[in-house]
This record gives structure tokens, sequence and C-alpha cells, in this order.
């Protein structure tokens, strides 16, 4: 317990007098390399909807549609707005078909 309290009062003096909080560096700890910036996966998936045609509301068809994002939310979101709608048609059950 006092192993404790001398590291919080260690850490807490340093904050106050203006330092930054760093442990020192033992043989038995590593320091992970920093990732690489500017470099970022791109996600995408191709989707499948039904169309669906308002006026009866019957389903007339599939289509299909590309997407890509830096998510996997956006790459979805991204492909369903591609999807080709006629007028007078709408879209539904989007289903995600392959993702790369």
């Amino acid at each position: 317990m006092t192993i404790l309290r001398r590291a919080a009062v260690a850490g807490l003096m340093t904050l106050v007098l203006g330092g930054a909080a760093a442990p020192a560096a033992t043989a038995s700890q590593t320091v992970a390399p920093e990732p690489a910036t500017g470099i970022t996966k791109i996600w995408h998936v191709t989707v499948q909807c039904h169309i669906v045609r308002i006026s009866d509301n019957h389903v007339v068809g599939y289509e299909r549609a590309d997407g890509s994002g830096n998510t996997k939310t956006k790459a979805l979101n991204n492909a369903k707005r591609n999807v080709p709608v006629p007028e007078g048609h709408r879209k539904r059950h989007c289903d995600a078909k392959r993702w790369w």
C-alpha cells in the first residue's frame, strides 16, 4: 500500500510542479512502436437491396451497389446511397453481400 501511495504522491507532485508524469523505463519494459501516420484501412462492401413499388408495396426486384469508407459503417452507408432506385419505388432490407 505504501508503494502505491508513494507513486501517487510522486505523480501528483510532478503534475503540480508542471512536469509530465512519465514512468522511468526499466530493462523489463519495452516501448511499443508508434503506428504509421497517414495509413488507414479502406473498407469496401457490396450491398443488395429490395426494390419496392410504392403504389402496391410489392417487391419488383433487387439492385446491387458498391461502396467504400474508412470504417465498416461508412462503407455500408456509402453503398446504400449508391443503390439506384427508379422513380415511384423505394429500397429496403439492404444486406451486405461481400466485404473486402
